[in-house]
Parts: structure tokens; C-alpha cells; sequence
């Protein structure tokens, strides 16, 4: 009897064994169809008869962390070098003029005799761009956040840095060491200013600066760190992308156009305006809904609202915007939110006198 009841669980088990085989050799197969389908899509796009969509498409596969050696696949060093820019990171900007910014009061009234909140969030819907916009009309409200440790702990997701502060919304900031996509974000790269001192990176050397000063003022371009702190920044981060374009956009009012290319990624941004409103955008990408932007719109959007003077910050996987606890762009990480070492966090009204 023994005998005759354990050939039906021996039957069941090799069923069951026989059903996970199936259904893992159906997963390997489908996962094979579409890494192939992509390589063939990638191959098309890079090698097809536009160099125009070449380009782009070899500009925004570069401006990855983790998927960047894709073009080197189908294209020899040789045909790739047209389509790559000149490297801008370390060539000379022009210095912002502060004086172009007034600093209009907090408490201005509206025309229909409303006190005009601090920080202000709207929907951004350019071309076939989409995302978030916040306007902070008392940019002394603005500071860097950072995690703790650099280079010995991770980084912290965006939530955390903004409850930290006690913030009310933020966006990710400076650039960070992320090797394959898959870092931790506990190391930033180049410099870290912080309350008025470097905390990562030094005095001497140079670095693509995008930073506040102590009334609010956005300065953005080349620069040493000493340059920095003698400028009066207070809160500041570096970011190029991996090609070494620098992150300057426009400077007292004139478009930094050797910084521009035609990658389509999710971007996030900074730029001031003539009364001191600040900009933080963040546009979404690599989705259904948008494949991204280039710089070319960021810098037509900043311009459409004024802005003087505008940096462009870490992006892709990383551009992210919380309000009040939650995150309100779709992220672009299909593992989540990421790890960050830096983030511009905007404080409370309350913090606006502190």
C-alpha cells in the first residue's frame, strides 16, 4: 500500500517539476526575444540611414550609466567620434551677474489681493516633454541636502534627505559615482559646498559649479572651489555628463549653447529668474508616456519662464521630485528611487527667517 500511494506523489512531483521547467524555459525564451528585438532596435537607430537619429540616439544611450556601451557594439571608435561633443567642463564661463537678480519681497500680493505662497507646483507639458515644475518665490528657502559619510555609507533616497530637513519638496542635485547603474550613491563627484564650506572636493581645482549664495542668488558656471566660496556660494554641487559637458545652460540671459546636445533623457534643472524666482524642473523619460528631453527643451522651457540664468543637474535614472513625502514624477529606475549623495531641498515657509 505504501508502495501504491507514493507513485502519485512521485507523478505530482514530477509534474510540478515538469511546469517549472516549462514555464522558466517560456521566461528565458521571451526574456532572449526581447533582448534581441532591443539589440535590432538599437542596431536600426545607430546604423539606419538618418545621422540625425543617430546621433540622438547615440547621445542618449552615452548619457546612461549603465547601458552606455551599447552604441560601441555596433560602431567602431571611428564612427562614433561625430557624434560626440566637444568636452566643455573645464573652458572658461562667463561669471553671473549678480546684480541682474532683485529679490522681489516675500509677501508680495497677487492682482487679486491674495498673499502669494512661497513655493508653487504645476504640471509641465512641452512638446513631448512632461513633467514637474516648482517655483519658489523666496529662493532663500532653497539649501542642499546631503547624506552622511561620503564615500563610506550610501546614499539616502529623496524622501529621506527632504524629511530630514523637514523639507517640503526637493529634487536630486549633483552628479555621484555610479559604476555600471548599479552604485549606492555615497559618493558624489567633484565638489560639495555646503553652508559655506567644501565638503567634498577642494579649493583648488575645477569644477562645473551649479549653486546658491547666501541671498538666494543662483550662480552657475567653471570654476575653482576657492572661486566658489569667494563668490559667496553657500550651497553648491558639481555635475558634467560622462562625455564632459558641462552643465551651464544659460548665463545672464545668454544661451550656453556648446553645452547642448541632442540626447532624449529624464532631465532635472535650476534656474533663476530677474525677481529671484527659483525653477526646480524635472521632465520624465524612458516610458510610454515620454521618452525624455533634450537640453534644447529644458533651456526653451527655463527661457519661456523667465529664467536668467539656469544649470542642468544629475538626470536619467535620478531625476526625481517629491512633494510633501512622496514622490510625484515617474522615476525613471525600474529598481525605484536611487540612492543620492545630494539634493536641492526646499524648507518650510516657516524656515524662510531662520
Amino acid at each position: 500500500m505504501d508502495e501504491n500511494v507514493s507513485k502519485p506523489k512521485k507523478r505530482r512531483k514530477r509534474r510540478r517539476v515538469n511546469v517549472v521547467g516549462r514555464l522558466l524555459a517560456f521566461l528565458g525564451v521571451t526574456l532572449l526575444c526581447l533582448v534581441v528585438t532591443l539589440l535590432g532596435f538599437f542596431g536600426v537607430a545607430i546604423k539606419g540611414p538618418s545621422p540625425t537619429l543617430a546621433g540622438a540616439f547615440c547621445n542618449s544611450l552615452r548619457e546612461t550609466s549603465a547601458i552606455r556601451w551599447i552604441p560601441n557594439i555596433y560602431l567602431t571608435d571611428e564612427e562614433i567620434e561625430p557624434y560626440l561633443l566637444q568636452r566643455t567642463e573645464d573652458l572658461e564661463t562667463e561669471q553671473v551677474n549678480t546684480s541682474m537678480i532683485h529679490i522681489a519681497p516675500v509677501r508680495e500680493k497677487t492682482e487679486d489681493g491674495e498673499t502669494r505662497p512661497m513655493v508653487e507646483l504645476e504640471d509641465i507639458a512641452y512638446g513631448a516633454c512632461k513633467g514637474k515644475l516648482l517655483t519658489i518665490h523666496d529662493p532663500r528657502l532653497v539649501i542642499l541636502g546631503t547624506s552622511e559619510n561620503f564615500g563610506s555609507a550610501p546614499g539616502l533616497q529623496l524622501t529621506d534627505m527632504v524629511a530630514k530637513y523637514n523639507g517640503i519638496a526637493g529634487t536630486n542635485a549633483g552628479g555621484f559615482i555610479d559604476d555600471n547603474g548599479r552604485g549606492n550613491g555615497g559618493t558624489p563627484t567633484g565638489m560639495v559646498l555646503s553652508d559655506g564650506k567644501i565638503i567634498f572636493g577642494s579649493a583648488t581645482a575645477r569644477y562645473n559649479v551649479i549653486g546658491l549664495d547666501y541671498d538666494g542668488v543662483l550662480i552657475v558656471g567653471t570654476m575653482t572651489g576657492q572661486q566658489a566660496l569667494d563668490r559667496g556660494m553657500r550651497w553648491g554641487v558639481s555635475f558634467t555628463t560622462h562625455d564632459g559637458i558641462a552643465s551651464s545652460l544659460i548665463i545672464n540671459g545668454e544661451i550656453q549653447n556648446r553645452n547642448l546636445g541632442p540626447g532624449v533623457n529624464p532631465r532635472t534643472a535650476i534656474g533663476q529668474c530677474e525677481n529671484g524666482d527659483l525653477l526646480l524642473l524635472v521632465l520624465d523619460g524612458r516610458s510610454s508616456k515620454t521618452l525624455g528631453a533634450t537640453l534644447n527643451d529644458v533651456v526653451d522651457i527655463m527661457k519661456e519662464r523667465g529664467a536668467v540664468n539656469a544649470g542642468n543637474l544629475d538626470g536619467g535614472s535620478s531625476s526625481v521630485m517629491v512633494w510633501e513625502g512622496e514622490i510625484i514624477n515617474d522615476c525613471a529606475s525600474v529598481t525605484g528611487p536611487r540612492s543620492i549623495p545630494t539634493g536641492f531641498i526646499v524648507l518650510r515657509e516657516e524656515a524662510a527667517n531662520g
